[in-house]
């Protein structure tokens, strides 16, 4: 994230309209399945106001939690509402741990925020031990027509799109990659709440072909596993 990207992040009040985001959405689910019951510490970077923290708590997992985001408000928020998880506010481009210090490394919905994913990739990977997981969202989705037809508003969030031949060059090869993709019809191009959309989920998206998904969804969900 170069300056102005972590700036944003950093002194916006962008952090407000997360703060609104149900605990549990659909897409929380993928993110869990990077977390095995053996582990002993899980990191998520950024970790927002600590959804995906939550999400690993209600478990019964007895891993040492740990936060990063470079908003203080956010960092505050996990402090208060993940008992027992550790929250610190610093750069994804600068993480001060040390090197393979977590068996699990997540970094949910927020790859597509950064302007130098190749770096926070390096550090997110170099950080574990074990797995990463990353989530982006796509160009070919919906959501990209709609707002080019001008049915879907645009916002100052700074915001990129990958599509899955797009991300090869930027995973790092001490690991092993596996790229999901999912929902084909996002919430806002459905225009229904996030209870609605897991629901209209659970029953069909996720019975979609997975090269549909991989090609055409809106979010790819990115496992790696270390293998040097």
């Amino acid at each position: 994230m170069t300056a102005d990207a972590e700036r944003f992040f950093r002194t916006s009040d962008y952090w407000r309209a997360w703060s609104a985001v149900p605990d549990f959405t659909a897409d929380v689910d993928y993110a869990l399945r990077a977390v095995r019951p053996s582990d002993r510490r899980v990191l998520d970077a950024p970790c927002g106001r600590g959804r995906v923290l939550k999400a690993v708590r209600s478990l019964g997992s007895t891993a040492e939690l740990y936060g990063l985001d470079v908003n203080r408000e956010m960092v505050a928020q996990v402090r208060r509402d993940v008992p027992g998880a550790h929250a610190l506010a610093a750069s994804l481009y600068a993480i001060p741990f040390p090197t393979r210090s977590f068996d699990a490394v997540l970094c949910h919905e927020s790859v597509m925020h950064l302007d130098d994913p190749r770096a926070a990739l390096g550090e997110l990977c170099r950080v574990s031990r074990d797995r990463v997981y990353f989530s982006v969202t796509t160009r070919r989705q919906l959501n990209t027509l709609l707002r080019k037809v001008g049915l879907l508003g645009s916002s100052d969030v700074p915001h990129w799109t990958y599509n899955a031949e797009q991300l090869g060059p930027l995973l790092p090869e001490s690991f092993r990659w596996e790229v999901r993709g999912a929902f084909l019809l996002g919430r806002k191009a459905l225009r229904i709440s996030h209870a609605a959309h897991a629901r209209f989920h659970a029953a069909i998206g996720r019975h979609l072909p997975a090269s549909l998904l991989r090609r055409f969804g809106q979010t790819l969900f990115v496992y790696g596993a270390r293998v040097s």
